[in-house]
Protein backbone atom coordinates (compact mmCIF):
# COMPACT_ATOMS: atom_id res chain seq x y z
CA UNK A 1 0.00 0.00 0.00
CA UNK A 2 1.48 3.32 -1.05
CA UNK A 3 1.62 6.09 1.64
CA UNK A 4 0.04 9.70 0.92
CA UNK A 5 -1.20 8.58 -1.94
CA UNK A 6 -4.16 11.08 -4.06
CA UNK A 7 -6.62 8.83 -4.67
CA UNK A 8 -8.24 8.35 -8.13
CA UNK A 9 -11.74 8.08 -8.55
CA UNK A 10 -13.50 4.63 -9.61
CA UNK A 11 -14.02 4.77 -12.90
CA UNK A 12 -10.36 6.07 -14.07
CA UNK A 13 -8.32 4.56 -16.76
CA UNK A 14 -4.68 4.21 -16.64
CA UNK A 15 -2.26 2.14 -18.01
CA UNK A 16 0.04 0.17 -15.75
CA UNK A 17 3.97 0.39 -16.35
CA UNK A 18 4.84 -2.85 -18.34
CA UNK A 19 1.52 -3.48 -19.80
CA UNK A 20 -0.28 -3.64 -23.07
CA UNK A 21 -3.99 -3.04 -21.39
CA UNK A 22 -5.84 -0.39 -19.92
CA UNK A 23 -7.16 -1.07 -16.57
CA UNK A 24 -10.50 1.34 -15.08
CA UNK A 25 -10.45 1.64 -11.38
CA UNK A 26 -13.12 -0.45 -9.73
CA UNK A 27 -12.28 -0.46 -5.92
CA UNK A 28 -9.92 0.33 -3.11
CA UNK A 29 -7.74 -1.28 -0.58
CA UNK A 30 -7.94 -4.75 -2.00
CA UNK A 31 -6.16 -7.95 -1.06
CA UNK A 32 -5.07 -10.33 -3.55
CA UNK A 33 -3.99 -14.33 -3.02
CA UNK A 34 -0.91 -12.89 -5.44
CA UNK A 35 0.24 -11.40 -1.91
CA UNK A 36 -1.24 -12.51 1.05
CA UNK A 37 -1.54 -9.92 4.41
CA UNK A 38 -0.59 -7.09 1.31
CA UNK A 39 -3.35 -3.99 0.75
CA UNK A 40 -3.26 -2.98 -2.54
CA UNK A 41 -4.18 0.93 -3.41
CA UNK A 42 -6.73 -0.04 -6.35
CA UNK A 43 -8.68 -3.17 -7.68
CA UNK A 44 -9.90 -2.74 -11.37
CA UNK A 45 -10.75 -4.55 -14.59
CA UNK A 46 -9.42 -4.79 -18.20
CA UNK A 47 -10.33 -1.63 -19.83
CA UNK A 48 -12.74 -1.86 -21.87
CA UNK A 49 -13.71 -5.14 -21.12
CA UNK A 50 -14.77 -5.44 -17.66
CA UNK A 51 -15.56 -8.15 -15.39
CA UNK A 52 -16.03 -11.57 -17.11
CA UNK A 53 -15.25 -13.25 -14.29
CA UNK A 54 -13.57 -13.07 -10.89
CA UNK A 55 -10.33 -14.09 -11.89
CA UNK A 56 -9.86 -11.02 -14.27
CA UNK A 57 -9.46 -8.56 -11.63
CA UNK A 58 -6.21 -6.65 -10.91
CA UNK A 59 -4.98 -5.40 -7.98
CA UNK A 60 -2.30 -2.65 -8.44
CA UNK A 61 -0.67 0.29 -6.36
CA UNK A 62 -0.21 4.19 -7.20
CA UNK A 63 3.15 3.74 -8.71
CA UNK A 64 2.46 1.33 -10.76
CA UNK A 65 0.60 3.69 -12.46
CA UNK A 66 2.66 5.26 -15.98
CA UNK A 67 -0.58 7.34 -17.35
CA UNK A 68 -4.07 8.55 -16.67
CA UNK A 69 -6.45 8.41 -19.67
CA UNK A 70 -9.55 9.65 -18.11
CA UNK A 71 -10.55 10.11 -14.55
CA UNK A 72 -13.72 8.38 -13.59
CA UNK A 73 -16.73 10.74 -12.49
CA UNK A 74 -16.50 12.83 -9.03
CA UNK A 75 -19.39 14.37 -7.28
CA UNK A 76 -19.82 15.34 -3.94
CA UNK A 77 -20.44 12.12 -2.39
CA UNK A 78 -17.33 10.80 -4.13
CA UNK A 79 -14.79 13.17 -2.61
CA UNK A 80 -16.21 12.60 0.21
CA UNK A 81 -15.72 8.68 0.01
CA UNK A 82 -12.59 9.71 -1.18
CA UNK A 83 -11.77 11.34 2.04
CA UNK A 84 -13.03 8.99 4.10
CA UNK A 85 -10.69 5.77 2.25
CA UNK A 86 -7.69 8.30 2.45
CA UNK A 87 -7.97 8.19 6.79
CA UNK A 88 -8.76 4.65 6.44
CA UNK A 89 -5.17 4.24 4.60
CA UNK A 90 -4.05 6.23 6.61
CA UNK A 91 -4.89 4.10 9.92
CA UNK A 92 -4.15 0.73 7.96
CA UNK A 93 -1.15 1.72 6.62
CA UNK A 94 0.40 2.98 10.53
CA UNK A 95 -1.07 -0.47 11.69
CA UNK A 96 0.73 -2.07 9.24
CA UNK A 97 3.74 -0.87 9.95
CA UNK A 98 3.33 -1.14 13.83
CA UNK A 99 3.41 -5.08 13.04
CA UNK A 100 6.19 -4.85 11.16
CA UNK A 101 7.99 -3.22 13.57
CA UNK A 102 6.46 -5.93 16.37
CA UNK A 103 7.87 -8.42 14.02
CA UNK A 104 11.51 -7.00 13.56
CA UNK A 105 11.90 -6.46 17.38
CA UNK A 106 10.64 -9.75 17.99
CA UNK A 107 13.48 -11.52 15.79
CA UNK A 108 16.29 -9.02 17.88
CA UNK A 109 15.14 -10.81 21.02
CA UNK A 110 15.82 -14.35 19.63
Amino acid sequence: MTKGIQILPIGTVVMLKNSSSAIMIAGYLAESEAKPGYIWDYSGFLYPVGLRDGSEVYTFDQGQIEEIYALGYQDGESFGFIQHIQKAAAKLAEKLEGLEQQGKEGKKDV
